[in-house]
């Protein structure tokens, strides 16, 4: 890695390669330091503005790391690490035109840069998409990790061959689902959402873990699948997948919160999936090792993302109505009550604050329980003390669990108190994702809400009536 010394006049592409390569290591703390240096030195360098966006947008700022990419291509429409960083902004944000454009304009720019080069590759149709990316693993080394998710993600792309997935063949204008709760004797006593205070619930609502939907697999078997904001698409065990006769299609990581590393699962073809009115051919699913005594599987609120999706908790309904007309224009800011939301595959991340300077993303996360907040932000807003409440995610239990005293988060136009929130390290989380994930907010804020979601747009909205 080339070190810009200090008295020799480091150049600004000199500290915009350190930067970028600090970034690669995943040390956000020096990538920090270095770029505030490099900005003091380099005020009206687009390189060294295009660096520091990155590591903004590694931070989770998102609004501060576009600020900063624009300035960049304001002083060389030409800067193509600023129009990499505008297409990681325009696809968070939902803006996927904007985002393949700002993509294929990096790589024509710098066709030797790897990171432009990886997001144009995967923008390209099939089979040019899968050798593209085959040269580009060949060709730009990176960590273990990210290696082998691009290996996953080619081999996935193989099994494919091109073909449509989640075909709608039934589809109506509108619909409604019911939701049935998901009991669960494990789930701790919820808390009222918007006061802290001890919630008042029926014993046996005391014990709902989410709430569910049931679909029918191949016409051959019936499932209860949680809905989960955090998820995507369909995810099944083993034991359902061979019930069902679904096709492995490719091996398959599934990846999150633990300390056990990746579940080995694999993805598999299904050919008819109903739901409801709805049924979709051709469809991909995900399939995990564990199991789980609840319910058969989760469910994303992604696979209805071609309507205005509504999660009304307290009706214990799904309402699906049509999206409103796309405006022409890219709006300057959301609409009334609505907020943006940033995806990074089938994680939501919304804007959250804590006090009045302190702010990060926080993942909308129904398949989480309570809220959680990582170290790094609840260091700065209040006491962090050890905990011996157990925390199990997809990759296994959570080693190392902390508490964080009383914290008010502040997201949409809603204030959640929280006499404590759990506290564990989420740092494998935001390198996968590339942007800094503060926490989440779980199931027991969100039960006593409707949370309305446009996917097209990357936007959200909430509305609690005590």
């Amino acid at each position: 890695m080339l070190t810009p010394a200090e008295g020799i006049n480091p150049t600004a592409d000199a500290y915009a390669l350190e930067i970028r390569s600090l970034l690669k290591q995943d040390d956000v703390a020096a990538a920090e330091q270095r770029s505030a240096r490099a900005i003091e030195l380099f005020p009206q360098s687009p390189i060294v503005l295009a660096a520091r966006g990155d590591v903004l947008f590694r931070r989770g700022l998102m609004a501060d790391a576009e600020d900063q990419y624009r300035a960049a291509l304001k002083l060389n429409g030409s800067c193509a690490h600023a129009w990499l960083g505008m297409g990681r902004i325009y696809s968070a944000a939902s803006r996927r035109t904007d985002s393949k454009e700002a993509y294929n304009r990096a790589h024509e720019l710098d066709p030797a840069d790897g990171d432009a080069y990886y997001y144009w590759a995967v923008g390209l149709p099939y089979p040019q998409n899968i050798a593209e990316l085959e040269k580009h693993v060949a060709t730009f080394r990176d960590d273990a990790e990210r290696e082998r998710h691009e290996r996953e993600y080619i081999d996935f792309l193989k099994a494919l061959a091109g073909r449509k997935v989640w075909v709608p063949v039934k589809q109506p204008e509108r619909a409604e689902l019911k939701l049935q709760a998901v009991i669960s004797d494990s789930v701790p006593r919820p808390r009222s959402p918007l006061s802290g205070a001890q919630a008042v619930l029926p014993a046996a609502d005391s014990r709902v873990r989410g709430y569910s939907l049931q679909v029918r697999l191949n016409d051959k078997a019936n499932a209860s699948v949680m809905l989960d904001t955090g998820a995507s698409g369909l995810t099944i065990s083993r034991k359902l997948a061979e019930k069902a006769g679904a096709i492995k299609l490719s091996e398959h990581s599934l990846e999150g919160v633990g300390n056990s590393g990746p579940a080995k699962g694999y993805e598999a073809w299904i050919d008819k999936v109903t739901v409801g009115e709805f049924e979709f051919h051709n469809c991909h699913v995900h399939v995990s090792p564990q199991e789980n005594a609840d319910y058969d599987g989760l469910i994303g609120t992604d696979i209805f993302d071609e309507f205005m999706v509504t999660v009304d908790f307290p009706g214990r309904k799904l309402h699906l109505e049509p999206l409103p007309k796309a405006p022409d224009q890219p709006p300057t800011s959301a609409p009334a009550n609505f907020t943006q939301i940033y995806r990074f595959g089938h994680i939501m991340l919304i804007p959250t604050s804590l006090g009045k300077s302190t702010r990060g993303l926080f993942v909308l996360d129904t398949g989480a329980f309570t809220n959680s907040i990582s170290p790094q932000l609840a260091q700065q807003v209040t006491t962090v003390r050890r905990s011996d409440v157990p925390v199990k995610g997809v990759s296994g239990n959570v080693t190392n669990v902390f508490s964080a005293d009383a914290a008010v988060l502040h997201f949409s136009h809603f204030s959640q108190p929280n006499e404590s929130m759990a506290t564990f390290d989420v740092n494998g989380l935001s390198k996968d994702l590339g942007t800094e994930v503060s926490g989440f907010i779980g199931f027991a804020t969100l039960r006593k809400m409707k949370m309305i979601i446009n996917y097209r747009d990357g936007l959200v909205d909430f509305d609690y009536r005590p």
